[in-house]
């Protein structure tokens, strides 16, 4: 009874297999009776426009899908997409009956069997191929002769950019395809979609995808008197700016600010011009990158480019006010005096108005007449110009063979000489007051007009970047 059971299912399987090898031999049997049919080459070739009866021409319909963007090449001005390229046309000489092929309604051919329309990149700049991979993939086609074609292909394409608004820029790029041996005599173009599909596209770290448009032109050129039909898909694309804000844009605004520390720093320091000096190679360095980032493009400077280069020259003037500062903190009194009109405007002037304080003489206070300065380890006495820098007190004037009391006062004069005196009688220590005033009074003043002058090229520079609205996509 077991044996039995089991050969009964024995046979049951072998029934099925040689049934399904049945249906699989006329499956195939079909598919090649219409295959047979379709492609005879007495009535069908892959090399012939297949125009049948009344029709003039074949409409090919074009569409595509964005799937990423590969490269942005701003140097070169290139830019490389990954795409979905969708064609559709009615080939009147791929139809059939279905009822004839047991009801078979759809065929899938390769590319180099049957007529494809000779749709071309027109800006795409590959040395190998224009569109790889348009050979080698199949169309689908229905019984009714409609024929559809897709193919992933990666696109390199000229895209001119405009680097005036790096790094908020917003770039627009073109990729025109169409027949190029057919006029529109013979085919003609439609749009499968307005737009390009972005339902697909993978987020890119750099670039967003703002808005894409299809816009069909009929285009005569000067070789041929039929129209040339195309259609154009643009897609506007807008640059994430905040890794350029953080690396370049900020720290150059940093280094700018090390500018004011310049200005701060007293002139007897000596790293007043030093210091200014390491701020502009720094930005120089800053400067050199935006180059090497864009191409080198006489029509569009960038912005970033020009406010670099003003932060540059105000650095450089920067310099040139503090070697001016310098200049009048080390001049000698015994040679050269302040000019009554520098006075008058600086000294009694501007110096209330920067908020300066001056010194004891300058305040029309009395002074000591000092007559004799001697050394404590020598016990010789110093020159007349000694003794007055040594009064002053200056740091970096100080020698150490010589003593000073906690307040900076002289510790040993003639005790003779203590009388009181006018401010005219005190000449020499005048000077040397009104010298180190004035170069204190024009820092003052210059790291204010450095000040304002670094306020409004950045104004300039974020008020023009910050108005900046992108593009507009081309319409019919």
């Amino acid at each position: 009874m077991e044996v039995r059971r089991q050969t009964l299912s024995l046979l049951s399987c072998t029934l099925s297999v040689c049934i399904l090898l049945s249906q699989c031999e006329q499956e195939v049997s079909r598919t090649l009776d219409l295959y047979n049919h379709l492609l005879n080459y007495s009535r069908y070739s892959p090399d012939i426009i297949p125009k049948c009866g009344n029709d003039s021409h074949v409409t090919v319909k074009i569409g595509m899908a964005l799937r990423d963007l590969v490269e942005v090449v701003e140097k070169q001005q290139i830019i490389r997409v990954k795409v979905w390229v969708r064609l559709k046309w009615t080939d009147c000489l791929l139809q059939w009956e279905p009822r004839l092929f047991q009801n078979q309604a759809e065929l899938v051919l390769p590319y180099s069997k049957i007529w494809i329309p000779d749709i071309t990149l027109y800006e795409g700049v590959s040395d190998e191929d224009n569109m790889p991979g348009l050979r080698d993939y199949r169309a689908s086609i229905t019984s009714t002769g409609n024929v559809m074609y897709n193919f992933p292909t990666i696109l390199t394409i000229v895209c001119k950019i405009n680097v005036a608004y790096f790094p908020f820029d917003q770039q627009v790029c073109h990729l025109k395809l169409g027949s190029w041996i057919y006029s529109g005599k013979d085919i003609d173009l439609g749009k499968l979609s307005d737009k390009v599909d972005i339902s697909s596209f993978l987020t890119h770290n750099e670039w967003d995808v703002v808005d894409t448009v299809a816009i069909r032109h009929n285009i005569y050129y000067a070789c041929c008197p039929d129209p040339y039909p195309d259609i154009t898909f643009h897609i506007h694309m807008k640059r994430k700016p905040i890794f350029y804000v953080i690396t370049i844009i900020f720290p150059c605004i940093l280094i700018n600010l090390l500018t004011f520390v310049g200005f701060v720093l007293p002139p007897y320091s000596g790293e007043k011009i030093s210091l200014q000096i390491t701020v502009l190679l720094s930005t120089t360095v800053f400067l050199l990158l935006v180059q090497d980032k864009l191409p080198s493009s006489s029509e569009h400077f960038p912005f970033l480019a020009v406010y670099f280069a003003v932060s540059m020259g105000l650095i450089c003037i920067s310099c040139i006010f503090s070697g001016i500062v310098l200049f009048l903190y080390y001049r000698l009194p015994e040679e050269h005096q302040v000019p009554w009109l520098a006075r008058y405007v600086f000294l009694d002037k501007l110096r209330v108005f920067l908020c300066v304080k001056g010194e004891n003489a300058i305040n029309d206070e009395n002074c000591v007449k000092i007559k004799d300065i001697r050394c404590l380890q020598t016990g010789q006495s110093l020159p007349q110009q000694r003794c007055v820098e040594i009064h002053r007190g200056r740091k970096s004037r100080r020698e150490t063979n010589m003593s000073f009391s906690e307040n900076g006062e002289i510790p040993e004069y003639d005790e003779d000489s203590q009388t009181k005196k006018p401010l005219g009688h005190c000449v020499k220590g005048r000077v040397i007051d009104e010298w180190e005033l004035f170069a204190k009074i024009l820092d003052r003043l210059f790291m204010l007009i450095y000040l304002f002058l670094t306020i409004i090229n950045s104004a300039v520079f974020f008020s023009v970047v910050g108005n900046y609205s992108g593009q507009d996509l081309p319409s019919e």
